[in-house]
């Protein structure tokens, strides 16, 4: 069962659409510390529960989880916020 929905979820992901949509932005390149990489809540919301979502709704459960993480980060690099929260969509992608 969960097979199945995930390999319709695999078919479903535009990487065409997000690669246009990110790919000419290039502002959060710097390497992101551990504390707030995706790959921990990537392996949560879709292989440890299992939720099939799609990418603006992952990002959301992201920011949602790591906002005061990330904030700190981003205050100690010294980028301000338009300019970060343009990149880091393309960043974690």
């Amino acid at each position: 069962m969960h097979l199945e929905k995930f390999e319709e979820f695999l078919k479903s992901v535009d990487l065409s659409g997000y690669r246009n949509k990110f790919n000419p932005i290039k502002i959060v390149e710097m390497d992101l510390p551990p504390e707030i990489q995706a790959i921990s809540a990537l392996y949560e919301v879709y292989w440890d529960k299992k939720e099939f979502v799609d990418y603006e709704s992952f990002y959301q459960k992201y920011l949602a989880e790591y906002k005061k993480k990330i904030e700190k980060f981003r205050k100690k690099i010294g980028m301000c916020r338009k300019c970060f929260y343009k990149g880091l969509p393309a960043r974690i992608e």
